[in-house]
């Protein structure tokens, strides 16, 4: 009887930790749904979707299903505006100028342009800069196309990011793809990149490639203690994806990663970027390591002499980058 009496007051102890957040209700399924099919980048829409899902039900600060309202609130506004920019034409390359739908306020266009397929197809592109009363200064772009005779109009776009930068056309292995860079707001520094499939001639001509979800694949190929805190810098070559990213080590600060450096090598495969290669490179650990085994004389007699006027060395003994190659 008196274990039975204390399994209950451990499980009524416990029934705090075990209460779970409500499921999602009718009306936030319906603004999500009427969002993606609203969106040029519904894939990308969905994996935000499922990480803010993923946190909600985690319910870490106890907020439990208050931020339900403002997530409505703005897939709704997503929603509203990705289908007003669907409507939106220009009769000529000139228009360009202007910013085109009104997704920014204040907004202008710092520059537009158009790339050109090896066959002559044009895909033409407008930046734009200005500010949300969400988000506060905000960055866009739009990626557009049109018919023999008919109006240019927008094919995709994205309004995430804090500034975007002219987009870049790539071929790999017969096929063209358009990468636009991008970054976010915040200390984060993330990635507002985007990245295309481009098939002139197909009903769709443009299709998002899954640019984010090879992080998944970093930390397990990543030497122990060593992580990317921030967004990376993607390098678009005519051929290849890769991109280059300062390493942390736990106790850094968010500022000043010490844990050297890597890059990381891409393929496209199956409408996803994924990773396959990391190039570690330790400065830091390869001294340590080296001066480990140095006894204390040998380590003073290795000590160089530093003039005056010349650079100091990074340490007192031989400190050869260490690089380490990952392939999964």
């Amino acid at each position: 009887m008196r274990l039975f009496l204390f399994v209950l007051v451990l499980l009524g102890a416990a029934a705090p930790v075990l209460a779970q957040v409500p499921p999602p209700s009718a009306e936030l399924n319906a603004a999500f749904e009427a969002a993606r099919i609203a969106s040029p980048t519904a894939p990308q829409l969905e994996a935000e979707q499922r990480e803010w899902l993923h946190y909600r039900a985690l319910d870490e600060y106890g907020y439990g299903a208050d931020g339900d309202d403002g997530r409505i609130l703005d897939l709704n506004r997503r929603a509203q505006r990705d289908q007003a920019l669907q409507e939106v034409t220009v009769t000529s390359p000139e228009g360009l100028g202007t910013c085109m739908g009104s997704a920014l306020k204040g907004c202008s266009s710092r520059a537009a342009g158009w790339l050109t397929s090896p066959a002559g197809d044009r895909l033409f592109w407008q930046l734009q800069d200005g500010f949300t009363d969400e988000n506060g200064i905000t960055g866009g772009f739009m990626l557009l196309s049109g018919g023999a005779a008919g109006p240019v109009r927008p094919r995709t776009w994205a309004f995430e990011g804090y500034r975007y930068e002219a987009p870049t056309l790539m071929m790999v292995e017969g096929q063209m793809y358009v990468a636009v860079a991008g970054r976010m707001q915040g200390t984060g520094n993330g990635n507002a990149d985007a990245l295309f499939r481009w098939t002139p001639d197909a009903a769709r001509p443009l299709v998002q490639i899954d640019n984010w979800s090879w992080r998944e694949q970093l930390a397990e190929q990543l030497p122990t203690g060593l992580e990317v805190w921030k967004g990376v810098d993607y390098r678009y070559a005519d051929s290849e994806v890769w991109a280059w990213t300062k390493l942390w080590q736990p106790n850094d600060g968010n500022c000043c990663p010490s844990g050297g450096e890597a890059m990381l090598s891409f393929e496209i495969r199956d409408d996803a970027v994924v990773l396959s290669g990391v190039n570690v490179q330790q400065p830091l650990l390869d001294a340590a390591m080296t001066c480990s085994v140095i006894t204390g004389r040998a380590r003073k007699a290795m000590t160089p002499t530093v003039r005056p006027g010349s650079a100091r060395p990074s340490a007192s003994c031989d400190a050869r980058p260490n690089r380490r190659t990952v392939r999964p």
